[in-house]
C-alpha cells in the first residue's frame, strides 16, 4: 500500500536555487541597449575650434608681401656674382704665377743638371780614350820586355853533360875552371857571370844530369 502513494508535487528545495542562477546571468547574457549620443555645447564648440584656429593662421597679404622682400633681398645678385668671378681671377692669377715662378725654377736646375750631365759625359769619353791609349801602351811595353827578355836569352850558353856532384856545389867556380881551361893562355884571370845555375827542372832516373845554363856580363867573351 505503501508502495503506490504518489509522490508529492511540491518543489523541493533545490528548485528555488536553480531558478535563482538561471536569473543571474540574464543580466550578463542580455543584449545592452544603445543610448542616442548627444553633443553638449561645450563638445561643439571643440569641434569648431580647429576651424577657427586655422582661420586664425592664415598670414595676411602683408606677410607675404614681407617675406618675398626678405627673400629678394637675400637671392644673389649680378654684383654678387660679379665680386665672386673677380675673387675667383685674382686666386687663379695669383696660383698660375706661382706655377709659373715654379716652372721658372724647375727649368732652370733642368739646364743645370744637363749641363752637369754634357760635362760629365765628356769627362767620361776623354777617360775612355785615355785608358785605351794606357792599354795600348801596356800592350807595347809588353811586347818591349819580352822582346828584351828573348834578347837576353840569345846570350845564355847551354853546357850539357856535366857531372851533377850531390849536395851544393859553386855553379860559378866551376865554370871559371871550365872556361880557363878551353880559352888556354888567353883566358882572363876573371869571369863576371850574370846568372850561372843548372836547369831549373827537377830531377829524374832517366835523364839525371841536369843542364847548366850561364850569362857572361861581357859579351866578347862569349
Amino acid at each position: 500500500m505503501g508502495r503506490n502513494k504518489m509522490p508529492d508535487s511540491h518543489p523541493t528545495e533545490t528548485e528555488p536555487q536553480q531558478s535563482q542562477q538561471t536569473g543571474t546571468l540574464d543580466g550578463y547574457l542580455r543584449t545592452p541597449t544603445r543610448q542616442p549620443h548627444t553633443v553638449t555645447g561645450s563638445k561643439k564648440a571643440d569641434v569648431r575650434a580647429p576651424a577657427q584656429v586655422l582661420d586664425a593662421q592664415e598670414p595676411s597679404l602683408a606677410d607675404i608681401r614681407a617675406d618675398i622682400r626678405a627673400l629678394t633681398e637675400a637671392m644673389v645678385t649680378k654684383s654678387d656674382l660679379q665680386a665672386l668671378s673677380a675673387n675667383l681671377h685674382e686666386v687663379i692669377r695669383s696660383e698660375v704665377a706661382t706655377l709659373q715662378r715654379d716652372l721658372t725654377a724647375q727649368d732652370g736646375r733642368i739646364q743645370t743638371l744637363e749641363g752637369t750631365q754634357q760635362t760629365a759625359a765628356t769627362r767620361i769619353e776623354a777617360t775612355n780614350a785615355a785608358i785605351a791609349r794606357q792599354g795600348a801602351m801596356l800592350l807595347q811595353i809588353r811586347r818591349q820586355t819580352e822582346d828584351l827578355d828573348n834578347r837576353g836569352r840569345r846570350s845564355n850558353i847551354r853546357i850539357h853533360n856535366i857531372p851533377e856532384a850531390p849536395g851544393e856545389e859553386d855553379v860559378g867556380a866551376m865554370l871559371t875552371d871550365l872556361f880557363r881551361e878551353i880559352l888556354g893562355p888567353d883566358a882572363p884571370q876573371h869571369f863576371d857571370f850574370d846568372r850561372a845555375h843548372r836547369a831549373l827542372r827537377p830531377r829524374t832516373t832517366e835523364n839525371p844530369l841536369r843542364d847548366i845554363i850561364c850569362c857572361l856580363h861581357e859579351y866578347r867573351i862569349k
